[in-house]
């Protein structure tokens, strides 16, 4: 029968001893830190752990969970090698190896018991077995549900990962018992990855995923987290205007490379970049936003510098260039530069949003350099003007006066059914940022009850015009000689210059009606009702 074992022995064995560790504890209430040999540690509930766990296998799945715990108890183990070896410097080299048993203990993980721990350093030869008793991982699953795989991933990776940094070459622990599964206590062993052989499940695991080097690459799981992340960020008013974008920016997402967001401006392309920038799970909530006009060389050196140099910890980081037609044309050059750079060292992730619009006809040359149009636009993201979005424009301004009302501190009003068709076949030249500000006038205005009327609507429509209406003036001036013209040539009534215009603009959309009455500033049933009383267009 095994004699318990005296606490003081538990405290005096080896170098450094658990007592030595405690005396080296110092608490600092006047900054609220704790302090080992001067290293910060901290101290929290053994629930944190639980719960983290837990989170992570709603993410991840049990798998990459698994993965990621290892990983992390893995580079915790290194890290407290280092630290023994760098803080007990004339320690002897077994005492410094074995010291890892000491420090789990003292850390309130587990105690461990040496079964037996065979190891030479020369020679790189190591074989230990050891038993963990009260391990933090096991306690939560043998108190509700035994499980029918060991769980103590964290503590296996800190074994190996403590190992590896004194034997300079991979060991691999593996848990062949575990209190979680019902026994009295885990039980794990370790041996060098070679003598478990190279084809071991374990041993690949460790060289594919554990100890490679992080290169910014995701594997597909952390993918699918990062776009589900991106997805529950969104808004259904985010949801309908990136709707026609959706697909090229999940594609874009995984793409470590610049991307450009042209169009109008109103059509939303800020919610585009910030969409990119979760979905390709870069850190923080939101991308750092520079305006053009401030972009200048010392941040073309930051977006040159290797991600774990910069400034600002530039790795995982996204920069948004807004209104990148704007940036001195002294500085495209070296911007241009600098994004070719910093692909290549890791720098931060670049998006720029330009007003202008490939699309068009005719498009015009690209409003940058060409090298920087080159560094940018290999990628690049259209969002659509409100209106070409045919079938969408009334759901998207309902969904608009769900948010600014709100923002108001009213309750959201439904659209009727004819201030919905107006919204719907209105030109909204203006974009999103019209449609907002006409609703908000109209939210603003509203007395009450549940529907917004066509009526509320035409008002604001007439107080905020769409900007083709807006300038008349320089539109008259446009067509002045034009008309001048026409009238020397022999005459030309109104009725017969409306009708040309109409039919004009039907045939410039392909018979498309709605089209066309966006063209002129008109509803559909304006249009319809005005060439039916001119004759068929056709």
């Amino acid at each position: 029968m095994k004699a318990p074992i005296e606490p003081s022995r538990l405290l005096d064995r080896g170098k450094p001893t658990v007592r030595e560790l405690l005396s080296s504890l110092v608490f600092n209430p006047v900054d609220g830190t704790i302090r080992i040999n001067g290293d910060r540690v901290v101290m929290q509930r053994a629930a944190v752990g639980v719960e983290l766990r837990r989170e992570l296998i709603r993410l991840l799945g049990p798998q990459e969970a698994r993965v990621f715990l290892v990983r992390l108890g893995f580079l915790t183990g290194q890290a407290d090698a280092r630290f023994v070896r760098t803080n007990w410097p004339n320690v002897d080299i077994g005492d410094a190896f074995t010291a890892g048993t000491r420090l789990h203990t003292f850390s309130g993980v587990v105690r461990v018991e040496t079964v037996y721990n065979d190891f030479d350093f020369r020679k790189k030869r190591f074989a230990g077995e050891f038993l963990w008793h009260d391990s933090v991982e096991a306690a939560e699953f043998r108190r509700l549900q035994r499980t029918t795989e060991p769980v103590c991933w964290t503590q296996l990776g800190y074994a190996s990962g403590y190992a590896s940094e004194f034997f300079d070459t991979l060991i691999v622990y593996k848990e062949v018992e575990c209190a979680a599964q019902g026994h009295r206590h885990c039980r794990v062993v370790g041996k060098p990855a070679d003598t478990w052989g190279p084809g071991d499940p374990e041993v690949i695991l460790f060289r594919e995923r554990i100890t490679a080097p992080q290169d910014g690459t995701w594997s597909e799981p952390l993918r699918k987290v990062a776009a589900r992340t991106a997805e529950g960020a969104l808004s259904e008013l985010d949801r309908l205007i990136l709707a026609p974008v959706r697909a090229d920016l999940d594609r874009l997402a995984r793409m470590a490379l610049p991307v450009a967001i042209v169009g109008s401006p109103g059509t939303g392309r800020t919610r585009a970049a910030r969409y990119l920038h979760r979905a390709s799970g870069m850190s923080g909530t939101d991308p750092r936003r520079v305006f053009g006009s401030r972009v200048d060389l010392a941040m073309c050196e930051e977006i040159a510098r290797h991600g774990k140099a910069g400034r600002r910890g530039a790795s995982g980081e996204t920069i948004l260039i807004d209104a990148a037609e704007q940036i001195p044309s002294e500085i495209q050059p070296h911007l241009a530069r600098a994004i070719e750079d910093g692909m290549l060292v890791g720098g931060p992730r670049v998006l720029a949003l330009l007003g202008y619009d490939p699309s068009a006809s005719p498009p015009g040359p690209p409003p940058l350099s060409p090298e920087l149009w080159y560094a940018l636009s290999a990628l690049t993201i259209r969002m659509p003007k409100l209106d070409e979005r045919d079938g969408q424009r009334a759901a998207i301004a309902q969904a608009m006066v769900s948010v600014l009302a709100a923002r108001m501190g009213i309750e959201a009003p439904q659209l009727d059914g004819p201030a919905a068709k107006l919204i719907e076949q209105s030109a909204w030249s203006g974009n999103l940022r019209q449609m907002r500000t006409v609703l908000s006038a109209v939210l603003a205005a509203h007395h009450g009850g549940q529907t917004v009327s066509r009526a509320e609507v035409e008002l604001q429509l007439l107080r905020f015009p769409s900007p083709a209406s807006a300038a008349g003036e320089d539109t008259e001036g446009r067509l002045r000689p034009l008309l001048e013209q026409l009238l020397d040539e022999g005459g030309l009534t109104l009725p017969e210059l409306e009708q040309s215009a109409y039919r004009s603009a039907v045939a410039k959309v392909g018979g498309n009606l709605s089209a066309a009455a966006r063209l002129l500033g008109l509803t559909r049933a304006q249009l319809a009702y005005r060439l039916g009383a001119g004759g068929d267009p056709n």
